[in-house]
């Protein structure tokens, strides 16, 4: 019989006290929750946000601050699975959202904002030669997946295990019943030797983010992104870098940062200054597909919102915002959070729980028989001290944090860890 260790004693615990403290605190969000049940499946419309017992349900926010609509405020890390990079309700986006009210809305035509984002984004990143924008992240890997099949003619998609490209292209363990029907090839992430045989030539593309998100904030070394690299080049097949979160992470991109230049790359998120938006785009002789003056009759590419005037305005007005500088800081930041929590983590003696990721997206590494309590305490532990972080595991750097809000995630780290360790009062907070 296997005896527990002090560590699962506490978390057994420490875990129902704060289930239930949560239930109390949060009554009005549950309201919100059961009402919801009743017109959409499980209360919501992205899945990502379903939580036990229920899901807080957010009423305002405002730099680094979510208020639920029970009347608690939050210091928030999630920054809206890293799309929030300018903190809530930003002045300068608020000011664009008030210059597209002015210009009039679903126009139907060409405004001068789609040129000036293009060259914003061809600027930044140096795969992309010509752009084109859709609604979603999701979308954009879709574009550029269609896109690679018609320009080599042919069908399979190397990806990887755990990699996640949207709600229809992503890859856990389990399988995912929703991904459309490619044939696609499954790799394993950052390994040379177990990816080497499945770059063969009837390989479309090599689709890769440079970082799993979703898959748990894990970075690719740079020699897998150069070894990915010259197998495209070796068999003819389109390489892209979905940087849809990881183009947050240096000016350039990780194919900047890397040195790395895919064929193709898609964009997302925080781009489209909070409203919805995706890109994707590459080089001239993949993209002119597009283009009846140079390639007639290959590919057509339409949707309604793709040049909407709210997301063209505020995405122009809101890469003001993101400098190399600001990188460099939410980056700082980051690296603060890592070198920080582990060193404390280390120091209390946890194992199976530790800080990674890369700059300002940091994820949190759990592992061991406690692991899913372990994060579902630390969840809870980090609310009921003020702090809103990704209930998988993560946190996300925005425009609107500073050393004090780092300050505060390890003040909080260190009291749950007190807690975990030594198995002390809940009811203190």
């Amino acid at each position: 019989m296997t005896q527990q260790t002090p560590q699962a004693t506490n978390l057994g615990v420490k875990l129902p006290r704060l289930v239930e403290k949560y239930k109390e605190t949060y009554t009005a969000s549950k309201d919100a929750h059961e009402r919801a049940r009743q017109v959409l499946p499980a209360g919501n419309t992205r899945s990502v946000l379903h939580s036990n017992p229920f899901p807080l349900v957010v009423g305002s926010a405002e730099r680094s601050k979510i208020t639920t609509i029970d009347g608690v405020t939050l210091e928030d890390f999630v920054s809206d699975f890293s799309a929030g990079i300018y903190g809530h309700s930003h002045p300068t986006i608020k000011a664009a959202v008030q210059e597209a009210l002015a210009t009039g809305f679903s126009l139907g035509g060409i405004t001068e904002k789609e040129a000036q984002l293009g060259e914003i984004l061809t600027t930044r990143f140096p795969s992309l030669e010509k752009v084109r924008f859709c609604n979603s992240g999701t979308e954009a890997n879709t574009f550029a997946i269609a896109t690679a099949i018609a320009y080599t003619k042919r069908e399979k998609i190397l990806v990887f295990a755990n990699g996640y490209h949207g709600g229809t292209l992503s890859f856990p363990a389990n399988g995912n019943p929703m991904n459309l029907p490619h044939q696609f090839v499954i790799g394993t992430y950052d390994n040379i030797q177990d990816t080497r045989p499945l770059v063969t030539e009837d390989l479309a593309a090599i689709l890769v983010e440079p970082m799993q998100g979703a898959g748990g904030m894990r970075p690719a070394s740079r020699e897998f992104l150069h070894f990915l690299r010259q197998a495209a080049d070796d068999v003819g097949a389109v390489l892209i870098f979905d940087e849809v979160i990881t183009s947050r992470l240096h000016y350039h991109g990780i194919q900047g940062a890397l040195d790395v230049r895919p064929d193709m790359t898609t964009l997302g998120k925080y781009l489209g200054g909070g409203f919805p938006f995706g890109a994707f785009g590459g080089s001239s002789k993949i993209m002119d597909l597009f283009d009846p003056a140079v390639t007639p009759g290959v590919l057509h590419h339409s949707g309604t919102f793709n040049n909407n005037i709210f997301t063209m305005c505020v995405a122009v007005a809101a890469s003001n915002l993101i400098t190399k500088d600001s990188i460099k800081e939410l980056n700082r930041l980051g690296d603060r959070v890592r070198n920080e929590g582990n060193s404390l983590l280390q120091t209390a003696g946890f194992h199976g729980f530790r800080f990674i990721g890369y700059g300002s997206a940091v994820g949190i590494w759990y592992k061991g028989d406690d692991a899913d309590a372990l994060r579902d305490c630390f969840y809870f532990s980090m609310l009921d001290r003020g702090i809103n972080i990704g209930r998988r595991g993560f946190l996300f750097m925005n425009l609107a944090h500073n050393d004090a809000s780092v300050d505060k995630v390890i003040e909080a780290l260190s009291g749950f860890a007190a807690e975990v360790v030594a198995g002390g009062d809940d009811g203190e907070h």
